[in-house]
């Protein structure tokens, strides 16, 4: 098969380099391996010029995750791949996650959209599957962990850690949200992506997943409560994907909350 993978990395090439550790090592080897480094600074842009093997997109400033997902499947969309990887530089994939999500493609008819288990520090990370429950009021629940028991389960969204696109379908859609630069870009793509058959959930393909969010940026302490630059791309975004997907008057109601 001719599968593609895109990788964003920023200002951590270790993680880098035991994330193409994982990517080079799968049973199911990819034709093109996309890296987008968003400007890192600490040695990532001289390693990657020395991996002649690698499809090296350099960014000119940081774009944030979102700039560099839509600059990499960007590229990854000039190729007639059949199916394209999304992941950044912190997820581990195991050597048959490609295999695990595949099987289940070529067994199923229908599927533009899959996703594997992650798992951080030896648990499931729920995070990363979500459904909306409440379409009104934007709610959405992470899928519970006694659903990975099953073969597989679907979902409304998956972030981009680990998630794998069918790639006609993946140039039919369009690229995510550039503006967005953090949270939410994936959000928004698989809402696009649910109008024609939505993300199916494969708990068999296992990513570990080495970070967690860091609480820089959330909260600006003072005299008043005031939000930081992570949530204010949060807040902004989710209102944006909300007035996109659900309707303007659940746009209005998330105006009004924040």
């Amino acid at each position: 098969m001719n599968n593609a993978v895109v990788i964003v990395t920023y200002n951590r090439v270790e993680l880098l380099k035991e994330c193409l550790a994982c990517v080079c090592g799968q049973t199911i080897p990819f034709s093109r391996v996309i890296v987008v480094d968003n400007h890192s600074t600490d040695g990532t842009a001289e390693f990657l010029a020395a991996r002649e093997d690698l499809d090296v997109i350099r960014e000119p400033e940081n774009l944030g995750g979102a700039g560099g997902f839509y600059d990499g499947l960007q590229r990854a969309s000039q190729g007639e791949y059949d199916w394209v990887l999304i992941i950044d530089d912190d997820a581990m994939i195991a050597p048959d996650y490609m295999e695990k999500l595949l099987d289940y493609a070529n067994a199923h008819t229908g599927i533009y959209g899959l996703a594997g288990k992650v798992v951080t520090e030896g648990h499931i990370d729920v995070s990363h599957r979500r459904r909306i429950t409440n379409r009104l009021l934007y709610v959405e629940s992470n899928v519970a962990s006694e659903e990975y028991q099953k073969e597989s389960f679907a979902c409304d969204a998956a972030t981009f850690c680990g998630l794998l696109l069918q790639g006609k379908k993946m140039r039919e859609i369009g690229l995510p949200q550039k503006g967005y630069f953090l949270w939410y870009d994936d959000i928004e793509y698989c809402l696009r992506l649910q109008e024609c058959g939505g993300v199916t959930v494969v708990p068999a393909a296992v990513l570990h997943h080495k970070t967690v969010l860091s609480k820089e940026g959330m909260v600006t302490k003072g005299v008043l409560h005031r939000i930081g630059w992570r949530q204010y791309y949060g807040y902004r975004n989710r209102y944006d994907t909300a007035k996109r997907h659900l309707g303007s008057l659940s746009a209005w109601v998330i105006l009004w909350q924040y």
